[in-house]
């Protein structure tokens, strides 16, 4: 297994938010790097189409859109956190929570649309809970990252 030091809090990050900003990030898996290409670009390089008439900002990226198209076995993919992985961490810390008054309240935040903003709003009434859910936030995001690396034969090089 390759040893590579990889920014585990932004590809977590990414992992939660690329699918609304219309790009596609990847991993350098020599440097850790992580890169983002506009979606539009890799589709013009895919089909064969001339980028001139992108925007300068995309024009830029260029170089290293095409190495990651030419040099696939080099780059991976950071794929997409369904959404369906969030709710559930959110339920198992609500489940986790002692206090049985804000666990309560925890767990009726999941009812209906609007979940995720009901757990947000109701963990800011509790300071200290707040604290305890960013903890085992990022302990969740650093597994999942880590199941990920692993699954493409990288192990995180701690520092």
């Amino acid at each position: 297994m390759k040893k590579l030091k990889v920014d585990v809090e932004d590809v977590a990050l990414i992992m939660e938010n690329q699918d609304r900003f219309g790009s596609q990030y990847y991993l350098d898996t020599e440097t850790g790097e992580s890169i983002l290409i506009p979606e539009e670009l890799m589709d013009a390089l895919e089909e064969g189409e001339s980028c001139e008439d992108l925007p300068a900002w995309e024009l830029e990226l260029l170089p290293q859109a095409k190495a990651i198209f030419e040099e696939s076995e080099r780059y991976e993919e950071i794929p997409t956190r369904p959404s369906h992985e969030a709710y559930d961490v959110m339920v198992e810390f609500a489940s986790s929570v002692k206090d049985g008054r804000v666990r309560s309240r925890l767990e009726s935040a999941f009812h209906g649309k609007g979940a995720f903003r009901r757990f947000k709003d109701t963990l800011r009434e509790y300071p200290e809970i707040e604290k305890e859910w960013f903890k085992f936030k990022a302990e969740k995001d650093r597994e999942m990252v880590k199941d990920w690396l692993v699954s493409i034969g990288i192990e995180i090089k701690e520092t």
